[in-house]
C-alpha cells in the first residue's frame, strides 16, 4: 500500500473518529461518566480556569471545536 493510499486512509478515520466523537448521544454518555466529570475540592484557581472552559464551550459546540482538530 502506498504512502499516499495510507494518508488518506488515516485521515478518513481521523474524521469518522471525530465526528462520531461529538455527536449527541456520544455527547450525552460521556458528560454522565463520573470520570468526566470535576471534583468538588478542586483550587479555587483550577475551579475558575474549568468555568472560563464550560463558558467557551458553551459559546462553540463540540462539534464546531472538534471538526478544526
Amino acid at each position: 500500500m502506498s504512502s499516499a493510499r495510507i494518508s488518506k486512509t488515516a485521515a478518513k478515520v481521523a474524521t469518522n473518529i471525530r465526528r462520531e466523537l461529538a455527536s449527541e448521544s456520544n455527547l450525552r454518555v460521556l458528560e454522565a461518566l463520573p470520570a468526566f466529570r470535576a471534583d468538588e475540592h478542586l483550587p479555587k484557581k483550577l475551579r475558575r480556569l474549568l468555568d472560563r472552559l464550560d463558558a467557551a464551550e458553551h459559546d462553540k459546540p463540540l462539534r464546531k471545536m472538534l471538526r478544526r482538530s
